[in-house]
C-alpha cells in the first residue's frame, strides 16, 4: 500500500507540475501526463499489439479446419473444444494467450495509478467550454464514448460476428461512467483513446506495408 500511495502521489505531483508551475492548467496538464503515461508503455503495447496480429493471423489460416470441427460435432461442444485444443497445441497455438494476458494486467497498475491520480488531484478549473473538471459534463462523456467506440473499430483482425456488440457495448459503458466521474477521467479517455486509435492505424500500415506483394 506504500508504494500504491508514493506511486498516485507521484503522478499527483506530476499533474500539480504540469498545472501549476509550467502553467500548462489543468486541461493542458491531464492531456500531457496522459500523453507521457502513454508513451511510457508504448513499447508494451505495440509488442501486444503485434503479437496480437500474429496470433490472429494463425487462427485464421485454421479457420476452414476449425469449421470442420464444427460441422463434425455441430451438437457436441465438448468434442469441438478438445479437438481445437489440439489443433492448436499442433500449430504451436494456446486456446487463452497468457502472455498477451500478462502483458495487459502489467498495465493496470500504470494506467489506474493515472485515474487515481486523476480523481483525488483534479481542482475545479474550466477547460475549453467545460466549467468544471471536477465535475462530469455531458458533451464530453458523448466525445469519450465515441472514441472508444473508434478504437474498437479501428482494432486489427477483429471478428465480423462480434464487431458491433465489441464497438458499441464498451462505448456505452464509457458514456455511463463518464457522465458519473470528473471531466478530468473523461478528457483521460478521450487522449487515451485517441492515442490507441493512432497506434491501430499505424500497426495497421506497418503489416500493409510488409505484406509482399501479389
Amino acid at each position: 500500500m506504500e508504494f500504491w500511495h508514493a506511486w498516485t502521489g507521484l503522478l499527483q505531483t506530476l499533474l500539480h507540475m504540469l498545472a501549476v508551475d509550467w502553467g500548462l492548467g489543468a486541461g493542458l496538464a491531464v492531456i500531457a501526463l496522459t500523453l507521457a503515461v502513454r508513451a511510457a508503455l508504448m513499447p508494451l503495447t505495440w509488442s501486444l499489439a503485434c503479437r496480437s496480429i500474429a496470433r490472429q493471423a494463425k487462427i485464421s489460416s485454421l479457420e476452414p479446419q476449425l469449421r470442420a470441427i464444427r460441422e463434425r460435432h455441430p451438437d457436441d461442444p465438448r468434442a469441438q473444444m478438445l479437438e481445437t485444443v489440439e489443433l492448436y497445441r499442433r500449430h504451436g497455438l494456446n486456446v487463452a494467450d497468457g502472455k498477451g494476458m500478462l502483458g495487459s494486467l502489467v498495465q493496470l497498475p500504470v494506467i489506474y495509478g493515472l485515474y487515481q491520480a486523476l480523481r483525488g488531484g483534479m481542482s475545479s478549473a474550466a477547460f475549453l467550454w467545460i466549467r468544471d473538471l471536477a465535475r462530469p459534463d455531458i458533451h464530453l462523456a458523448i466525445i469519450a464514448a465515441l472514441t472508444t467506440a473508434l478504437v474498437m473499430a479501428v482494432a486489427p483482425q477483429m471478428s465480423g460476428e462480434l464487431r458491433v456488440a465489441l464497438i458499441l457495448l464498451p462505448a456505452l459503458l464509457c458514456l455511463a461512467a463518464a457522465l458519473h466521474l470528473s471531466s478530468g477521467i473523461a478528457l483521460y479517455w478521450v487522449t487515451s483513446n485517441l492515442v490507441s486509435t493512432a497506434q491501430s492505424l499505424a500497426l495497421r500500415e506497418v503489416v500493409r506495408r510488409a505484406r509482399p506483394s501479389v
